[in-house]
């Protein structure tokens, strides 16, 4: 008789969750070609820790060509396991493409490596506009804004939905300020690690602010994964960080 390892039990209880990954990104790349994962071995990669869905952007959207790379991310086809977060521009030309395509979530890149434009108002005011009037779920990485811009999008932009990725686990001091003043801050939690940090957050603030993230393929899914399931939460509150934020979210989007 073969009895299922420690990891295999893990993954079981984790299909329960239906997970749903909002910080992924899938194709080539050549900043992380080693580490880059194409649809099916990012797929092979969810199922290996049990994960329903996932949020994706493309490297090619992110290091080369915002238009080509939504062009790729196209390919993935609709209502599979992979859901699309579009790149988007501040020019009127983006604005355009976006009005067609109509996604549910974009993911700015604002650092100068990337799409190199400044998420300040002056700059981005008619994209964060757009995406606002659609409840567009909008991803950007802290790296990418800073606290100061985030700030300013915020005052300006009320509705707009916003998912900050990668806070680190020092962020709390700025975190939380934040999100009592702004309703439409959400995080993820792949680098929000620190010693029971997750916990002591849903008992303060609850859980509907926090989206599980893992940064595939850069990180493991398991670091994150463990934390949310080592978690001393009630198993309501896990779910709603697990996928049905992120569900919820990208359900009040009007395309």
């Amino acid at each position: 008789m073969r009895f299922a390892s420690l990891a295999e039990l893990f993954v079981r209880e984790i299909a329960d969750w239906h997970v749903f990954d909002a910080n992924v990104r899938v194709g080539p790349s050549g900043v992380h070609g080693e580490l880059a994962l194409e649809t099916g071995e990012l797929l092979a990669e969810m199922d290996r820790f049990g994960i329903e869905k996932a949020l994706v952007s493309h490297w090619t959207a992110e290091e080369y060509d915002a238009r080509e790379g939504n062009r790729l991310l196209e390919t993935l086809g609709r209502g599979g396991r992979l859901v699309r977060a579009w790149a988007a521009l501040p020019d009127q030309d983006s604005i355009g493409e976006l009005v067609a395509d109509r996604p549910r979530a974009v993911r700015l890149h604002f650092a100068a490596q990337k799409h190199n434009f400044s998420p300040a108002v002056w700059c981005s005011g008619e994209l964060y506009a757009y995406l606002q009037d659609h409840s567009v779920l909008t991803l950007v990485t802290l790296e990418d804004i800073g606290w100061e811009r985030l700030v300013e999008v915020l005052n300006n932009f009320s509705r707009l939905p916003i998912l900050l990725l990668e806070t680190g686990y020092r962020a709390d001091r700025y975190l939380f300020p934040l999100l009592r003043r702004f309703s439409n801050l959400y995080f993820d939690t792949s680098t929000y690690v620190a010693h029971r940090q997750l916990e002591s957050f849903v008992q303060r603030f609850g859980s509907e602010r926090v989206v599980f993230g893992s940064r595939l393929p850069l990180y493991t899914p398991g670091a994150a994964l463990a934390i949310l399931a080592s978690a001393r939460i009630p198993d309501a509150d896990r779910m709603k960080i697990a996928g049905e934020n992120l569900r919820r979210l990208l359900e009040g989007a009007r395309p």
